[in-house]
């Protein structure tokens, strides 16, 4: 039995991929780049998630960029707090450096 899965639904309908403790790595690509995520099990059991982004059209050698890796619960309160700021339930204030 599979530990994690991967779905994708395209023009030629849906495909499932099933991954084990090493869990699963997709892409979604278009002309201008590619939006990469992973799922892999801990020794513990915690579902870490990785979420980043390449320019390239591929990114199962290398991220250019590793926008997220946490677990899943960690990603799931970064998804609601980006959408309480863009509700204005949150308010964002930058501090400049001191020099």
């Amino acid at each position: 039995m599979a530990l994690t899965y991967t779905t994708c639904i395209g023009s030629r309908g849906e495909r499932t991929a099933r991954g084990g403790k090493d869990g699963c790595r997709a892409a979604v690509q278009s002309w201008d780049g590619s939006v990469c995520i992973s799922n892999q099990i801990e020794e513990d059991g915690t579902l870490r998630v990785r979420v980043g982004t390449n320019d390239g059209s591929s990114c199962y050698s290398d991220w250019n960029s590793n926008d997220f890796s946490g677990t899943f619960e960690e990603f799931k309160a970064l998804l609601k707090l980006n959408q309480d700021i863009k509700d204005g339930k949150v308010s964002v204030v930058r501090h400049r450096a001191k020099k």
